[in-house]
């Protein structure tokens, strides 16, 4: 039914890797109007065609764009997308995706997922499928909400195996997404010649 939308979805946003299961279950959910869970809370499957949030600059303002350091932040931000595959974002421009770095060991399958904030602030969440992080991110310490949630997954074919964010696999990105994010930031400084 979504079948060329998934295709364009996975050229975009998973440099042509298949859709997992879960993402593709949200994804038509969203796309055919029935939704999924995690609208309710803002979280979005992004849909083809939209910008990466790491290299969407359309929000910059002139003077921003000026400013010597912050067109570091973007270059570096941009060099990041290449590893991190943007698949869903929340209303406040929080997003969530897949890091695929090269380093990434081939048999932690399937990749761990990170969510970056506005400030380009970036957290490994535990669980081992997408719906399983998401639901970690926006549950955090609510048990009652989890086990909410994870029923309305239950409802989509999408199994939570766990009953608490403490159960969910604690996964690990290699290298550190925000440790390479500020060397990629730090070398774009020192590219522009501004002190380090």
């Amino acid at each position: 039914m979504f079948d060329e939308q998934l295709a364009q979805f996975s050229r975009e946003r998973l440099g042509g890797r298949p859709v997992p299961t879960d993402v593709r279950i949200l994804a038509t959910a969203q796309w055919d109007g029935s939704g999924h869970p995690f609208e309710r809370f803002g979280i979005t499957v992004l849909e083809p065609g939209t910008a990466h949030p790491l290299t969407d600059t359309g929000y910059l303002g002139e003077e921003e764009r000026a400013d010597p350091d912050m067109m570091a932040v973007c270059a570096a931000s941009e060099q990041m997308a290449q590893y991190l595959m943007a698949v869903a974002q929340a209303e406040d421009g929080e997003f969530y995706g897949y890091w695929w770095h090269p380093q990434q060991a081939s048999a932690q399958e399937p990749p761990p997922v990170v969510k970056v904030d506005t400030e380009f602030s970036y957290e490994v969440l535990p669980g081992r499928t997408f719906a399983e992080a998401c639901l970690a991110d926006l549950a955090f310490d609510d048990a009652e909400l989890f086990a909410q949630v994870a029923a309305e997954l239950a409802e989509l074919h999408i199994a939570v195996p766990v009953g608490s964010r403490e159960e969910l696999e604690v996964r690990s990105a290699v290298p550190d997404p925000g440790g390479l994010h500020t060397q990629l930031y730090y070398a774009e400084r020192e590219r522009l010649g501004l002190p380090a």
